[in-house]
């Protein structure tokens, strides 16, 4: 869809009546109504106070869609650059922190046209440069983004942000074992000394973490699928829980083929990093 039929406006308070109606989804789920709440109560503030700077797309005296930008930077993470760039601590980013569409607009394409305009306005503007788009994608729009192919994945932040939800889930799953008792089979080493002891518990608490990853693998599916192992790490005697063999080369399409799906995610309970190199995304659109 070309955006010429709309007028772009810097959400101010003179655009206050244009928002009045704006509604993005179905008010049972959660993502859609904190949007909408966002835009009407929120988004004026942040970009008077700088965190943030909204631009809303109307006709007719109503909000088609809006979005909201601030600056970010990816750090450290490996992501697609060119070689002589591969050592840099961070990369400049805008952060796409909110998006919507109105319902009555969706499916329309409006969405795609003002990510390509995003990208035409941040490529060209001579002030401050930033190379990559990031999203922090919701389940249920992360399909969405990884509709367009120049959408990727941030893999290892991924990876640490199910690592994290694993290990949530894990200490619920133990604390409620630990209250109603739940047995389990592993070989002690020698009894008696204070090594020995500390090595029995720490194969006690891998055997559990052990079954409960096994356990959670028949809901999230993906973790089967990429052969993905549990592995207990301890560190100064704080146990760390890691994902191996799920971050690799060769699992980033079923990975990235899985995320499409929202209720695959959802059973994460967490968002999806993505982001585009608005460069390469530029010279595809325009070629120049």
């Amino acid at each position: 869809m070309s955006l010429k039929r709309f007028t772009k406006s810097v959400l101010t308070g003179e655009c206050l009546s244009l928002i009045e109606g704006f509604d993005c989804g179905c008010s049972q789920h959660t993502d859609f109504e904190k949007l909408n709440l966002f835009l009407k109560e929120k988004a004026l503030e942040y970009n008077q106070d700088n965190f943030s700077r909204t631009n809303i797309f109307h006709e007719d005296g109503e909000c088609a869609a809006y979005y909201s930008l601030s600056m970010n930077a990816i750090n450290g993470k490996k992501i697609d650059v060119d070689d002589q760039y591969r050592s840099l601590k961070s990369y400049p980013a805008l952060f796409l922190t909110r998006f919507a569409v109105d319902k009555k607009y969706q499916r329309s394409g409006i969405g795609r046209g003002i990510i390509n305009d995003i990208i035409k306005n941040a490529y060209r503007d001579g002030e401050v440069a930033a190379r990559f788009l990031y999203v922090d994608a919701s389940p249920m729009s992360v399909s969405w983004y990884l509709g367009n192919p120049l959408f990727t994945v941030l893999y290892s932040e991924l990876t640490e942000r199910i690592e994290q939800c694993i290990e949530s889930y894990v200490i619920e799953k133990l604390n409620m074992r630990l209250v109603g008792g739940h047995c389990i089979e592993f070989v002690l080493d020698g009894e008696g000394e204070l090594e020995s002891l500390k090595k029995n518990c720490e194969k006690i608490l891998t055997a559990h973490v052990k079954d409960i990853f096994n356990e959670l693998c028949e809901t999230i599916t993906i973790f089967s699928d990429c052969n993905s192992k549990i592995k207990l790490n301890f560190e100064n005697n704080k146990p760390k829980i890691v994902l191996d063999n799920f971050n690799t080369r060769q699992n980033h399409g079923n990975i990235r083929d899985w995320l499409k799906q929202a209720d695959n995610v959802l059973n994460l309970d967490i968002t999806i990093p993505l982001y585009l190199d608005m460069k390469k995304h530029y010279m595809a659109l325009y070629g120049c």
